[in-house]
């Protein structure tokens, strides 16, 4: 869905209210097909406005039902996100420059905003850096291994450093000093 600002003018003594479900499915295959296998449901609900120094205003909530990939096994994990959005559009650089650092203020492309490109970008933002299917978070599943290596644990990885150092042959120098204790 994209919105001129000229069209939004008319929506300054009252806002444009939202309500509706989104298809961001090629846009994710786009832009973000490594982050996002399938967006199942989105589901827009909030209001655009005009403000009175030609700004757009933003307030939405997403609600999304996602299919994201596993990160340990590539595996598809259901994912639901919940989240607002409160952001504010200008054509203006000028206006942009005045805005605090803590304000959500964007520069509008060509006139237009797209409110696709803002959704999907929220969305993005709102994933996890970490998903895992459920077995795998349980750690019922065993940890990936091929030929000649294995995923193995930091606990695990410790243990064999310490097994190495216990087999480690003592330098034939202090041989003779082994001795001497024996005595």
């Amino acid at each position: 869905m994209k919105f001129a600002k000229a069209q939004l003018r008319k929506y300054q003594q009252s806002p444009l209210q939202l309500d509706e479900q989104l298809d961001l499915n090629p846009a994710i295959q786009e832009r973000f097909a490594d982050l996002i296998d399938q967006a199942k449901a989105v589901h827009l609900q909030g209001s655009l406005q005009m403000s009175e120094k030609e700004e757009i205003v933003l307030l939405a909530r997403v609600q999304a039902d996602l299919i994201l990939p596993s990160a340990r096994s590539l595996a598809p994990v259901p994912y639901a996100l919940d989240f607002q959005i409160a952001e504010t559009y200008t054509d203006d650089p000028a206006q942009l420059q005045d805005a605090a650092a803590d304000d959500n203020v964007f520069l509008l492309e060509d006139g237009r905003l797209d409110l696709d490109r803002v959704v999907l970008d929220n969305l993005v933002a709102a994933l996890p850096s970490q998903v895992l299917t459920a077995e795998e978070a349980a750690g019922d599943q065993p940890l990936p291994a091929g030929q000649d290596w294995q995923v193995i644990s930091e606990d695990q990885e410790a243990a064999l450093v310490e097994e190495k150092e216990a087999e480690k042959p003592l330098d034939d120098r202090f041989a003779k000093l082994d001795d001497f204790f024996q005595e």
